[in-house]
């Protein structure tokens, strides 16, 4: 790491003096990285093959060139997968910050935001200014995962238990729900208990079978949109201009648009609020909306203008020949040296700090050592049909829209990927129809098997958003049949979620046989 205010500073890692309270009593005390220590301690690369298979040659390699050539570990992106993940990216951070890889060229980054704010609605806001009360409860995510961001589970089992407040009804917008949310069987009982569900969507999405009403919305190419680049190093801005307008007797609305007109029939005086009247087309819509846009995007160019003069007609060029422009750019060695992370400390916690804030923490960070992430592991039972199933995602099949699209036809995998040794002894080959059933859920499907090196004996894997979609209403044309081809892994899955951070367990156990005939 970069010491900016004391280059001779040296931490102390090791054998700190025990503490003297004011009475008189000592207490031992240890550092963070003693507990690291300790924590990993019984797992030697000898301990990890047996676990593993990965030969401690390789482990011990592996070490000293990450720690030599000061190499990084990738934050990441999927992060529902064993219902440790929170434990995981603790262990990521740790391992990068002691490598010295916080906020340095390469390293793990704070991007940067290019500060464009469209004005829109926010809790008790409108986007001109409106104010209004907001209703006493927390949100239902918040109340029960305090660390996560629209959380669907606790808000559908709030459907079935009344707690921690009853929800009678639920608006899905542009959400795979059967492909993004673990245990597919306990997500369709609480849809059936629901008093309304209302889905507005592109395609017929599994979701739709569950539906009372089904609202067609517009792709994002079909609809004009500004925002910041997510995601990028840098802070940019972009403008995407509408390419398509939907074909003729379709009668697909912008997402926003229909939930206004929803609003404006069921509670005119609350549509009032963000100056929302009747539009009865698409042009009246677009008019009213692109304002908003507008608004934001001069206030945006203002500010940029007074800041240096000839900035904003740079800006406007920009997004008038290339449809994007830089307004910031990373610099490096800022947190947590001039400015604070978002931790009690504001600096890189080994120790858990948050973990002390309530119960809640507690149990989320257990069962672990001194609130460091432990690596344990249990291995799966060898010589039988029982596996672990892994999901991950790639780019050919990432989400919904793509599942239907008909290069997923050719380039998606909707196999499950099964070593040699485990295919050999079930007398499965390449191509082979199987039958995966969960052992938790008992539910059972159907799959080609891929036999291949790329997984360990032991586990099996299947890509997430590839196959299994049980739509009923889709479109009855032998093109499009493809989808329901394979397994979605969320059948098998039981639906754990962390607590306090709400991030399901979509890696699951099941059995494998090969399918006779």
């Amino acid at each position: 790491m970069v010491f900016d205010e004391d280059p001779s500073f040296k931490a102390i890692l090791e054998d700190v003096a025990p503490v003297k309270l004011v009475d008189g009593i000592t207490i031992p005390v240890k550092t963070a990285f003693e507990v690291v220590k300790e924590t990993a301690a019984p797992y030697t690369p000898e301990k990890v093959f047996e676990i593993t298979g990965v030969e401690p040659g390789i482990l011990l390699r592996i070490a000293k060139d990450f720690t030599n050539l000061k190499g990084v570990i990738d934050d990441g992106w999927y992060t529902s997968k064993n219902g440790t993940d929170v434990q995981l990216y603790q262990l990521i951070c740790i391992a990068n910050a002691m490598n010295g890889n916080i906020d340095i060229p390469g390293g793990l980054v704070v991007t940067v935001g290019a500060g464009l704010k469209i004005p829109s609605v926010s809790a008790g806001k409108g986007p001109n200014g409106e104010t209004w009360q907001m209703a006493k409860e927390k949100r239902i995510d918040k109340i029960v995962y305090p660390e996560a961001s629209a959380t669907f589970k606790v808000a559908l089992q709030a459907a079935v238990t009344g707690k921690p407040y009853p929800i009678k009804g639920v608006f899905f917008v542009g959400t795979t729900m059967f492909h993004r949310e673990a245990n597919s069987q306990e997500l369709a009982e609480q849809l059936k208990k629901l008093e309304l569900c209302v889905v507005q969507d592109v395609l017929p999405q599994e979701l739709v079978d569950y539906a009372d009403y089904v609202l067609p919305a517009t792709y994002f190419m079909e609809r004009k949109e500004m925002a910041g680049v997510k995601w990028a190093l840098d802070g940019s801005i972009y403008l995407s201009d509408p390419g398509l307008t939907p074909p003729k007797g379709c009668e697909a609305r912008h997402d926003v648009w229909i939930l206004l007109e929803i609003l404006r029939r069921a509670f005119p005086e609350k549509a009032a609020r963000v100056g929302y009247k009747e539009c009865k087309t698409a042009e009246e819509f677009n008019k009213y909306f692109d304002a908003f846009t507008n608004k934001g995007f001069n206030k945006f160019l203002a500010q940029c203008e007074s800041q240096k003069p000839g900035w904003a007609a740079k800006i406007k060029k920009d997004i008038e020949t290339q449809g994007w422009s830089t307004i910031k750019t990373k610099k490096y060695n800022q947190y947590p040296y001039h400015k604070p992370f978002g931790t009690p400390s504001g600096k890189v916690e080994i120790y858990a700090f948050q973990s002390f804030k309530n119960e809640a923490y507690e149990k989320a960070i257990a069962p672990i050592s001194g609130y460091i992430p432990s690596p344990a592991f249990t291995a799966p039972k060898q010589n039988s049909n029982e596996f672990i199933l892994a999901s991950g995602k790639n780019c050919v099949t990432c989400s919904g829209l793509n599942m239907f699209t008909q290069p997923t036809r050719y380039l998606g995998d909707r196999t499950v990927w099964m070593n040699p040794v485990d295919a050999q002894r079930l007398g499965i080959k390449n191509g082979d129809m199987a039958e995966i059933e969960g052992i938790d859920t008992n539910y059972v499907g159907q799959a080609r098997i891929t036999v291949t090196n790329k997984v360990v004996p032991g586990a099996v894997f299947a890509f997430g958003f590839s196959g299994g979609n049980r739509t009923k209403h889709l479109v009855n044309d032998p093109e499009y049949q493809f989808v329901k081809e394979g397994i979605n892994s969320h059948w098998y899955a039981t639906g754990y979620a962390q607590p306090v951070f709400g991030n399901v367990a979509n890696n699951s156990s099941v059995r494998i046989k090969k399918v006779r005939g």
